[in-house]
């Protein structure tokens, strides 16, 4: 079990217990449907409770629309291959009329397996098939919806912190490189950013489940909004290190002291903002101060350099960097406003 567990989720597991019982149910019934059950049983089991209401509903009228024309034309023109063409024609259109497109593929089957049948009691099988596939469905939807359901919070909340974790390691690169950008080697910063918005594109996929699932909602804004932030961290701080490549690196003293203490107060804020946002607590104000003292004197260093001729390329440079950063805590101003109840509308540039 230690070496399957990795290959045997909760989902997966669920299914082989929809299956079970809906065989179970079915031969205890005397049925002989009972595939027919399971089949429809695995089909029930979806990621979110709410999709699997949506392919019980979709292919129990799927099939439903499938028997009665699998019916009417066995009964017209027998178990004929003209009367399964014809059949295969007008349900997928009914279906595909119906919007009913998940169905399509299961009415279609239903026509074929009851016009295949040599004896032409239709109208008994049709019944039979449509009850058995019902029953499989509502096996399976309760299987997931009773038995440990899942907790999108959760898995979203784990996804946000290990892309947030990544991305302080991230930053911690890119402070050590802000002399010398060109020892912070392009192939490590890709794959440093590849595991990071393979975390981020994991809490996105587990978020739309969870904006699809029957459960409440109220987490879904600072979820969804922490993601995004998180998203233009990771570019910023790309597009910082490419700044730094152009120019050559800082020149130790304030330039250097500057940069860097305005980049650890930016992460350590985005640190403790997303901490609230994944515990739904408040952010600590101190925290945001320390933040914008510290972009306030990185602010006062680029004038300085712009308005002295001497200086004013050096100036431009820092104010590129100052651009990056400024973006970095204005997504966590607007996280934090969300998670104070003042939702506002997404920055340009939002993932």
């Amino acid at each position: 079990m230690r070496v399957l567990r990795p290959f045997l989720g909760a989902r997966i597991i669920k299914t082989g217990l929809a299956v079970f019982i809906s065989l179970a149910a079915f031969q205890w019934l005397g049925s002989a449907y009972g595939t027919f059950a399971a089949v429809a049983a695995i089909l029930a089991v979806q990621p979110a409770v709410s999709r699997a209401r949506s392919a019980f509903l979709q292919q129990l009228a799927g099939n439903l629309i499938g028997g009665a024309m699998a019916a009417a034309l066995g009964r017209w023109l027998g178990p004929t291959a003209s009367a399964m063409a014809i059949g295969v024609v007008l349900t997928l259109g009914l279906c595909t009329q119906l919007r009913l497109t998940e169905a399509a593929a299961g009415a279609v089957v239903s026509v074929i397996f009851i016009l295949d049948r040599p004896q032409h009691d239709f109208l008994v099988y049709t019944a039979a098939r449509v009850g058995a596939i019902a029953g499989g469905m509502l096996i399976g939807y309760l299987v997931n919806r009773f038995i440990r359901p899942p907790n999108y919070t959760r898995r979203v909340s784990e996804a946000l912190q290990e892309a947030s974790e990544g991305i302080d390691k991230f930053g911690s690169h890119l402070l050590a490189s802000l002399g010398s950008p060109e020892h912070y080697h392009k192939d490590q910063i890709k794959g440093e950013a590849t595991a990071i918005l393979k975390e981020l594109e994991a809490a996105r996929y587990l978020l739309d489940l969870y904006h699809d699932s029957d459960a409440h909602q109220a987490s879904h804004l600072p979820l969804e909004k922490t993601k995004s932030s998180l998203f233009v961290f990771v570019e910023r701080i790309m597009d910082i290190h490419k700044s730094l490549l152009q120019t050559g690196g800082l020149q130790p003293g304030a330039e250097l002291g500057t940069v860097a203490t305005a980049l650890k107060t930016v992460l350590r804020y985005k640190e403790d903002v997303v901490a609230a946002a994944l515990g739904m607590g408040a952010p600590d104000p101190a925290v945001a101060v320390d933040c914008q003292a510290a972009l306030a004197e990185l602010e006062r260093l680029v004038a300085e350099r712009v308005a002295d001729p001497h200086s004013r390329a050096r100036g431009l440079a820092l104010h590129s960097l100052l651009t990056n950063i400024r973006h970095m805590t204005a997504r966590m101003e607007s996280l934090t406003r969300v998670l104070l109840g003042m939702v506002e509308p997404e920055l340009p540039g939002a993932s």
